[in-house]
């Protein structure tokens, strides 16, 4: 008669664990910065750039300051800033593009950030160099020190550039709505997140404070490290993570880039295969403007 063999504490059946929707820090450097943007979307992008992000960058820090509790003027509260004469846009720098035939040296040539003269463009000057200290350097982008203190006076607050960001995804730059959702500042938000902001008075609101409240609504004025992955993921969530699951890099950070074809939600819970997003990427926008030496993001 066979004995048979008594098994202690059998192995418990495995099973597999699901892969997280949201990608890990070293999936998000790795799409960064093997980014390319679409060389027929340059041009856009970089009037994107030019008139929308850069031209605003100091009501954008007006914000930044504001969610840490410190003091900004009244004026720039309500009058952002413009760049003045003789400043010219990136994309209207490359005079010959117009009457050059040859496309592909139009598009090395914008694929190559060129070098800035900052006695020509001393608004441009007066405000990518804040906070201000000594630059050694006569062409804008040489000196690559002066970013990484940018990076550390960054890291103290939200940066300017993600707020820009969220500000292109849900109000397409306009300051006439609310930063949270894109609702009209001339009520309370009645999109999720509703009835805000919370400011001790009734509506209308300035986009300033209402944005102040989005921001730390989120709890981003407890946040100390402002890194790339932290960043990429942040402006994800504002859409949702639901693009991965469908095996899609959302577009809300890769359009117009090689990490994005097609695919798209058309509406809540409505995924098109075939549809192609319109909307510049916010990643792209990161991306170029790293390109162009305008901004420089820590990555851990």
């Amino acid at each position: 008669m066979k004995i048979k063999k008594r098994i202690i504490n059998p192995p418990k059946p495995t099973t597999r664990k699901k892969k997280s929707s949201i990608p890990t820090a070293m999936e998000y450097i790795t799409l960064f910065n093997t980014c390319e943007i679409k060389k027929e979307k340059i041009l856009a992008v970089d009037k994107i750039i030019d008139e929308k992000v850069v031209v605003n960058r100091q009501r954008y820090e007006s914000v930044s300051n504001l969610v840490k509790g410190n003091n900004v003027s009244s004026q720039s509260l309500n009058q952002p800033f413009q760049f003045q004469s003789p400043y010219t846009p990136f994309y209207n720098r490359f005079g010959q593009l117009t009457g050059n035939t040859d496309t592909s040296v139009a598009q090395k040539s914008l694929l190559t950030p060129p070098s800035f003269d900052l006695n020509n463009s001393p608004m441009l000057a007066s405000r990518l160099l804040q906070p201000s200290f000594t630059d050694n350097s006569s062409a804008f982008g040489l000196n690559r020190d002066m970013f990484s203190l940018s990076s550390v006076f960054s890291s103290a607050g939200v940066p300017w550039y993600f707020i820009a960001c969220v500000h292109y995804l849900e109000c397409s730059f306009s300051f006439k709505k609310h930063l949270h959702n894109g609702d009209p500042l001339t009520g309370y938000t009645v999109h999720v997140p509703a009835h805000r902001p919370k400011v001790g008075h009734a509506p209308p609101f300035t986009f300033e404070e209402s944005a102040v409240d989005a921001l730390k609504l989120m709890k981003y004025d407890q946040v100390t490290n402002w890194s790339l992955p932290f960043i990429l993921q942040k402006l994800e969530g504002y859409n949702g993570f639901g693009y991965n699951k469908k095996g899609v890099h959302t577009p809300y950070l890769w359009s117009f880039s090689n990490h994005y074809t097609k695919g798209k939600y058309v509406k809540d819970g409505v995924f098109d295969a075939n549809a192609v997003s319109q909307q510049l990427g916010a990643a792209v926008i990161l991306k170029r403007m790293e390109q162009r030496a305008l901004i420089s993001i820590p990555r851990n």
